[in-house]
């Protein structure tokens, strides 16, 4: 039986941690991992640290990935500017599909070439590391008024990006496990959790439009978002698709769509406010987590390989975001051309959290031919890149965004469908 006492404690003191961070201008979800790794470091002997570090309860892949993930990508599709969105679709689906299969690619080859992995190994690592993370890149844009159209390039990639990885890391350790590759499966397997998880999306946003007009009960439609957001995820799951994509859609239809049309303006301020509290609460538990789940020792066991990944991380992202220029002034009308600072952000952007370390952690429960050597290797490497990441990583797109652009800690609302009293607001 869990204890969640520790827990409670955690929270409360995750408050204080808001309250310290906004006046020190310090990343939020910096703070908590580093909060997380301190009380981690000191050795409390709480339930919640014996939890976290067996790769248990509250970090284990069933619980993050049905628990705590389903709200956040929910409310990221609630809040995002879709006509903004729909403006830079092109080049978020470049950001989403090349920009994971290419860092996926160039990473697992420079590290197999500079190390002297093997391949797939290298691959599966690379595979892991992918993807941004939709939590810390929030908790980045939402602390400064960048663009409108920046801010949805963003968090689109962010949001979407996570399934291509996701999948990239099963089909690479699908073929380590069986050691055959089957390129047409693969295919069909990717293409349906992307299409399958659109039409989960669309069909539940569709549902949630049938009850919403038919009730104006606060309470009743906060439980309606609510099913939506864990609804979405596991039919998408259970019938094969992305759960990640069926609640972005989900979310996306229902901030874009089914509000406006369905939902009063006081029901959804009510929503809003609900979202961000379940928001805050999920950031607490998982940085806080993640920060307990750090082992300074193990970091320092793997640091030249944790550096290097790092390194190899930032120059592969920089290599495909700046690809698209000199691509975009030949496709693309000038309008649809980025200044240069807004391609300076994307690669600083690329934050590496949660996502990785609970995919990392999967393979310690995975019968895999990996040795217990390689497993512990990429976990240790995949902890030190995520801690890295989203401490110096996100200070150091936060100097140049704050350089760039206005500072507000508050955080800041963008005008969206679902909050149109803030229409206006923000630019």
């Amino acid at each position: 039986m869990v204890d969640f006492g520790p827990l409670l404690i955690l929270l409360v003191i995750a408050i204080g941690v808001v309250v310290i961070s906004t006046r020190l201008r310090f990343p939020y979800t910096a703070a908590l991992l580093l909060l997380g790794i301190s009380i981690g470091f000191v050795g409390q002997r709480v339930s919640l640290l014996g939890i976290v570090r067996q790769g248990g309860f509250l970090f284990s892949p069933e619980m993050f990935f049905y628990i705590l993930l389903p709200p956040i990508i929910f409310d990221m599709g609630l809040h995002i500017n879709f006509h903004d969105l729909r403006r830079r679709a092109p080049f978020v689906l470049f950001l989403v599909f090349v920009g994971v299969l290419f860092t996926t690619v160039f990473t697992g080859l420079a590290v197999a070439w500079l190390v002297g992995l093997p391949i797939l190994v290298a691959l599966l690592l690379a595979a892991i590391v992918s993807p941004t993370d939709p939590i810390a890149v929030v908790d980045l844009l939402r602390r400064h008024r960048i663009p409108s159209e920046l801010s949805a390039i963003v968090e689109g990639e962010s949001l979407l990006n996570d399934a291509v990885g996701v999948v990239t890391f099963v089909v690479i350790l699908g073929i380590i496990t069986s050691g055959t590759w089957d390129p047409l499966g693969s295919v069909a397997a990717f293409s349906w959790q992307v299409v399958g998880g659109i039409g989960v999306g669309l069909l539940v946003a569709g549902g949630v439009y049938v009850l919403h007009r038919r009730l104006n009960d606060p309470a009743v439609e906060t439980a309606v978002t609510i099913v939506a957001a864990y609804g979405s995820y596991l039919l998408a799951s259970d019938l094969g698709a992305s759960g990640i994509i069926a609640t972005a859609i989900a979310g996306i239809a229902v901030g874009t769509w089914v509000a406006p049309r369905a939902i009063s303006p006081e029901v959804r301020a009510s929503l809003n406010t609900f979202w961000k509290v379940v928001v805050y609460v999920d950031n607490s538990i998982i940085f806080l987590a993640m920060g307990i789940l750090v082992a300074p020792s193990d970091i320092v066991s793997h640091l030249g390989l944790v550096l290097l990944v790092v390194a190899i991380l930032y120059a592969g992202r920089a290599a495909f975001v700046y690809m698209h220029r000199p691509l975009s002034s030949v496709t693309s009308r000038p309008s649809a051309q980025l200044p240069t600072s807004w391609y300076n952000v994307l690669v600083l952007s690329g934050i590496r959290g949660a996502i990785p370390v609970v995919l990392a952690l999967s393979l310690l429960r995975s019968t895999t031919p990996l040795t217990t050597e390689v497993v512990s290797t990429i976990v240790g490497v995949v902890i030190g890149v995520a801690a890295i990441s989203v401490v110096a990583g996100n200070l150091l797109a936060s100097a140049y965004i704050t350089r760039r652009f206005p500072v507000q800690y508050g955080p800041v609302e963008t005008p969206t469908a679902f909050v149109p009293e803030l229409e206006g607001s923000a630019k």
